[in-house]
């Protein structure tokens, strides 16, 4: 098919069948004005034409059909319509936290990187429950809206009108409050032992953990079956005497995560469960100049 049928095929998509007036009121910040990047074929390559803002959605149709975008980003409202970059500020945007799949590979099994299987999938699904609970429950907001990443993972978009206007610094401070676990390998892991509790925001998370802790680690994924896997848990108990004797038992045999663990659940439960908190080990989107919505998003 040459480019100039493949362009005539895109105006008459953008001019008759894109649902412009769906994303109009899927996006309702965005009914009135918004932003985007047009990627736009020109000759032998692709141009991407950025920075343009848009009034209204019948403009943006009459640009696009214009240019046979092959694909757009569609940001935030901006404060003028055309300018620079340093010079084209947002006025308001969602807060966007997104989960990546890749940050479960230190306890995923059955896939890595970009790869992801049903049995992975659990990792997503745990870490949404916890992040929706804590975002209703810490923060008070309603407005929320999950969206699949189409590779690494999932996205949340907080739309409350008080969330429109928190600055950078703002949206950092949620997502530092969130975060369980930190991606900086120099920082130690903060495992609980003993009778010390948790803080309230997070045992509720760990209540629904637990739940599903001996399925999707033990089983589903047999995290500790592996030289490298019970290495991983032994770090996490401070008594060297159970570690020299757990050690030496798993060296010499073949046993499953489930066995492992029932091994040393009498003398270990209250801090091997800290290896689980990966599950909350969220990756975040904070920046009030991020666009996350894209016809050609790859993760």
């Amino acid at each position: 098919m040459s480019d100039e049928i493949s362009r005539e095929i895109l105006k008459v998509f953008y001019g008759r069948l894109y649902p412009y007036s769906t994303s109009s009121t899927m996006n309702p910040s965005r009914a009135t004005s918004f932003s985007n990047a047009l990627n736009v074929p020109h000759d032998v390559m692709t141009v991407i034409i950025r920075y343009n803002s848009f009034n209204d959605y019948d403009e943006f149709k009459k640009q696009v059909c214009k240019l046979a975008a092959t694909c757009f980003d569609i940001g935030p409202p901006r404060d003028r319509k055309t300018a620079r970059k340093g010079m084209f500020n947002p006025t308001h945007r969602e807060l966007v936290l997104n989960i990546d799949m890749t940050d479960d590979d230190p306890v995923r099994t059955c896939c890595s990187d970009a790869d992801i299987c049903k049995r992975c999938w659990s990792f997503i699904s745990a870490a949404v429950r916890v992040l929706d609970t804590a975002v209703r429950d810490q923060f008070g907001y309603t407005h929320l809206l999950w969206v699949y990443s189409s590779r690494y993972g999932i996205h949340l978009w907080v739309s409350d009108k008080e969330v429109m206007a928190l600055t950078d610094d703002q949206r950092k401070a949620i997502v530092s409050w969130l975060t369980v676990v930190s991606k900086d390998k120099t920082k130690k892991l903060n495992v609980r032992f003993g009778s010390r509790t948790l803080p309230a925001s997070l045992q509720t998370s760990l209540d629904h953990l637990a739940v599903i802790f001996t399925e999707l680690i033990l089983h589903n994924q047999d995290v500790f079956a592996s030289d490298k896997g019970f290495e991983a848990l032994l770090k996490r108990i401070p008594d060297a005497r159970v570690v020299d004797s757990l050690e030496t038992q798993w060296r010499s045999s073949s046993s499953s995560s489930f066995e492992k663990w029932t091994d040393s659940e009498a003398e270990i439960k209250h801090y091997a469960k800290g290896t689980f908190q990966r599950v909350c080990s969220l990756s975040f989107s904070a920046g009030l100049n991020r666009n996350p919505v894209s016809d050609c998003d790859n993760g």
